[in-house]
């Protein structure tokens, strides 16, 4: 018999808790996460760019993105290579569905652990000013702020 595990708020701070590691561990920023919030009933970023993910399971399927001010995204990709990103590149784009895809790795192994069976799409990436996230769902999108040294940026995360 397969048991299904439920989605609860131990979900959402194993992502939050995958976010700061990866700043942490592969960006050099210290992050806090802020209390989550349904989009639309709270502060958020003004996002210039995210990366967004597709997860899918047998029992929910939905979608995660990172997004971030460009002066802010600038300053991680900064830590994250090791040296100074001033302007925006396609290559340099690229690093916000890397670092999705991370924050997806690190999330998958502990959600894991706690019996969710977790695959994912491609990751992609959206940018311009003032970006808003397309998430093909009705569903709730929850938002978890996140502070550094390096600016604001949020997660968005939508599962139905």
């Amino acid at each position: 018999m397969t048991t299904v595990p439920k989605l609860d708020v131990d979900f959402i701070k194993t992502f939050a808790a995958a976010a700061l590691e990866t700043l942490k561990i592969q960006c050099s920023y210290e992050a806090r996460a802020g209390k989550p919030f349904v989009k639309g009933n709270g502060q958020e970023v003004e996002s210039s760019i995210a990366g967004i993910i597709g997860l899918t399971s047998k029992v929910f399927k939905g979608t995660i993105a990172i997004a971030f001010p460009e002066k802010t995204f600038l300053a991680i990709m900064s830590g994250m290579l090791g040296e100074p990103c001033d302007t925006m590149t396609p290559d340099l784009e690229d690093g916000a569905a890397e670092l999705v895809n991370i924050v997806f790795g690190c999330a998958k192994k502990s959600l894991s652990e706690k019996g969710y069976t977790i695959e994912r799409a491609v990751p992609t990436v959206v940018k311009g000013k003032n970006v808003e996230i397309r998430h093909m769902s009705s569903a709730p999108i929850l938002i978890i702020p996140f502070e550094s040294a390096a600016g604001g940026l949020q997660i968005e995360i939508v599962l139905e």
